[in-house]
């Protein structure tokens, strides 16, 4: 990967080569310390004292418990743009096997969150010795509790992109989530780009009993696995074709021995879709089917669903506009549009108030064909990333105004 943008000036190219090898220290140090979600105090001292002192920035921290919000050139006449990284960790046992792996047991960095914060950190820096070239209002967030925790919704709540108003909100993620995928390119999704979310939790009562004598009894393993052929037949023949749409039922418990037929068995899961009248037929599919089956078998049932995280859905007008700033950085070649995924993001809910716009940066370095995937316990950042994660970053805050404008 080059060191230079062809349309990138050369005193930003410096600043990034020189800030470099602390960006990488940062990571590495937020790594081995890793935090889950609304826990990320340590995560958020380390980046207030990365960032150190910053003239003329507006600095707010504890939002929605752990976040940190930065502003530069709240004078500027606008349009003002919102840069997002998340900071938290998951509850994995890590086994990367890299010296900077975590020192906190079954807590791990296996999202590269830490990576996404430190890009923005090291961004932030930069910017901060070049506020006097902006045209409008850059907001950088740092934001907890991705990982199932909702923090977005909170800090959308707290107001976070209202002073200054956001004009369009913009995030990255490091990875595909297959694992594929060349380092240095840049991947997006047009339109709807990542899955809604929501999780079930259905409970079967009935009257157990002896295994030998199954007659005399309500089977609730029987009928849950009725219910499992049922669930997952929602999509293969309840649902439009050509609308995407995940069941998928990750959790069965049951029973206590060989030879007794229990009395309860629980079954949890997900679903998915790519739009939100999708995701709340699924919920509504779902409760509907688990009450019909559990009458079927004359068993009793208690159903939790739930919707989640909504779809990420990204706006033309942003992405033309990223486009365009990449393209001027001389990257326009690298970028590749890909299909949507089902994964859940919590970005949904900034596009859910504003323009916005969500891209990843795929890992695999040269002559790799698949690096471990999110949420893997051998997972780690590609520190290759962080330099272009930075420029991104920093050609987003400097260019953004004026081609919103535009």
């Amino acid at each position: 990967m080059s060191d230079c943008m062809s349309n990138e000036p050369a005193s930003l190219a410096r600043q990034i080569k020189e800030l470099l090898p602390a960006v990488r220290e940062l990571r590495h140090e937020l790594h081995r310390h890793p935090e889950l979600g609304y826990e990320e105090t340590g995560t958020a001292e380390r980046v207030l004292a990365f960032l150190g002192e910053l003239p003329g920035a507006r600095v707010e921290t504890g939002l929605a418990g752990t976040g940190i919000k930065v502003v530069f050139g709240a004078d500027k006449p606008g349009p003002a743009v919102g840069i997002r990284a998340d900071m938290d960790a998951l509850p994995i046992e890590e086994r990367s096997g890299v010296p900077w792996a975590s020192t906190i047991p079954g807590k791990m960095h296996a999202c590269g969150h830490d990576g996404h914060t430190a890009m923005l950190a090291g961004a932030g820096r930069i910017l901060a010795r070049n506020a006097d070239r902006l045209e409008g209002p850059v907001c950088l967030v740092f934001q907890p509790a991705e990982e199932g925790g909702g923090g977005g919704r909170k800090l959308c709540e707290a107001g976070v992109l209202d002073d200054p108003p956001v004009a369009a909100m913009y995030g990255l993620h490091n990875n595909l989530p297959d694992g594929r995928g060349k380092a240095g390119t840049l991947a997006y999704t047009e339109g709807p780009a990542m899955a809604g979310t929501g999780t079930f939790d259905i409970e079967i009562r009935a009257e157990g009993g002896h295994a030998a004598m199954p007659h005399r009894t309500v089977d609730p393993v029987y009928c849950g696995a009725c219910l499992v052929e049922q669930l997952q037949g929602l999509v293969a023949r309840s649902l439009n074709p050509v609308q995407p749409g995940v069941v998928s039922v990750t959790r069965f418990c049951a029973g206590s021995a060989y030879n007794i037929i229990p009395e309860k068995a629980l079954l949890q899961g997900t679903f998915r879709a790519l739009e939100e009248p999708v995701l709340a037929w699924l919920r509504e599919a779902i409760e509907e089917r688990a009450r019909g089956v559990a009458a079927a078998h004359g068993a009793a049932v208690s159903v939790r669903c739930e919707t989640g995280y909504p779809p990420v859905v990204n706006d033309a007008v942003a992405g033309a506009v990223f486009r365009e700033i990449v393209g001027d950085l001389g990257m326009g070649e690298r970028l590749v549009e890909v299909a949507p995924n089902m994964g859940g993001e919590d970005f949904a809910f900034y596009g859910q108030r504003v323009p916005a716009f969500f891209y990843f940066l795929p890992s695999c370095p040269e002559g790799v064909e698949e690096v471990p995937s999110c949420h893997h316990p051998a997972f780690d950042f590609n520190d290759d990333l962080l330099p272009l994660g930075m420029r991104l970053h920093l050609a987003t805050a400097l260019r953004f105004a004026g081609k919103w404008r535009a």
